[in-house]
C-alpha cells in the first residue's frame, strides 16, 4: 500500500462509520469504540440525602427541614405499628431530634434513610421496654386491688374489629400481637418497603438472618390473620 491509498484507508475509519477516531500512532489511526462495553463497573449512587447533610452542617438552616419532610411520614408509619397508641406522635419527634443531635457522627458509611431507621428502631425498643416496665408494675397494682380480676384478653376485640371491615385495622391489630423483633422486621421490609441489606444494617443482623426470620414472621402473621380473615368474610357474605 503507498502513501495515497494508506491515507485514504485511514480516512475511512469516520465516527458516521460506528467508531470514533482515535489517536494516530505514526500515519495509522486507532479507532476506538462509541458504546461502553457490557459488562464494565457502573459508579454507585450517591446519596442524595448525604448533600442536604452537609448543607446542614454548613449551616443551612432549611437542609434538616427538608429531610424532616422527606421521611415523617416513613418514620411515622414505622413508630406508629411498633408502638401503636398516641406515643406514635411523640415518638417520631424525639426519632427527629435524635437524629439532630446525632448528625454530626453521621460518616455517610450508609444510606442517611437506613441511619435514620436505626434510630427509629432503638427509639421505639426503649420505649416498648420502658412501657412493658410500666404495665407490669400497673398489673401488679390492679391484681392487689382486685385480685379476681383477670387481665384482658386480646381476643375480645375480634367481633369489633369483625363489624369495622376495614382490613387496615385487623393487619395492624394481628401485627401488634407479633412479637418486637418479629414486627419490626415486617415493618421494614413489608411496610416500609426496605431491602434485606438494609434491614441489616438496621437490625445488626446478617443478610441471610434477617431472610429466615423475615420468612419465620410472615408465617406466623398469616397463622395469627386467618382467623380475624375468616371473620372479615364471614361479615362481608352477610
Amino acid at each position: 500500500m503507498n502513501r495515497t491509498e494508506g491515507a485514504a484507508a485511514a480516512t475511512a475509519i469516520t465516527p458516521s462509520s460506528g467508531v470514533r477516531t482515535g489517536w494516530g500512532v505514526g500515519k495509522r489511526t486507532m479507532a476506538l469504540p462509541t458504546r461502553v462495553l457490557p459488562n464494565q463497573p457502573v459508579a454507585p449512587r450517591a446519596d442524595p440525602d448525604l448533600l442536604l447533610v452537609r448543607q446542614h452542617l454548613a449551616g443551612d438552616p432549611t437542609a434538616f427541614e427538608t429531610l424532616f419532610r422527606k421521611y415523617q411520614t416513613p418514620i411515622y408509619n414505622m413508630v406508629v405499628r411498633m408502638v401503636r397508641g398516641e406515643d406514635a406522635y411523640d415518638i417520631t419527634q424525639e426519632v427527629f431530634l435524635k437524629a439532630l443531635r446525632a448528625l454530626k457522627s453521621f460518616r455517610g458509611d450508609s444510606k442517611f434513610s437506613t441511619w435514620l431507621y436505626t434510630i427509629a428502631r432503638h427509639t421505639c425498643l426503649n420505649h416498648l421496654r420502658h412501657k412493658a416496665v410500666l404495665d407490669e408494675e400497673s398489673l401488679q397494682e390492679q391484681q392487689e386491688e382486685h385480685p379476681g380480676n383477670e387481665p384482658v384478653d386480646l381476643d375480645m376485640n375480634v367481633n369489633r374489629l369483625a363489624e369495622t371491615r376495614e382490613l387496615q385495622r385487623v393487619v395492624d391489630a394481628v401485627l401488634a400481637t407479633m412479637p418486637t423483633e418479629a414486627r419490626l422486621l415486617l415493618v421494614l421490609r413489608d411496610f416500609e418497603q426496605l431491602s434485606y441489606d438494609e434491614i441489616s444494617q438496621v437490625t445488626e443482623l446478617s443478610i441471610v438472618n434477617v431472610k429466615s426470620k423475615i420468612h419465620r414472621a410472615r408465617q406466623a402473621f398469616k397463622k395469627r390473620f386467618q382467623p380475624y380473615l375468616e371473620l372479615l368474610e364471614g361479615g362481608i357474605g352477610r
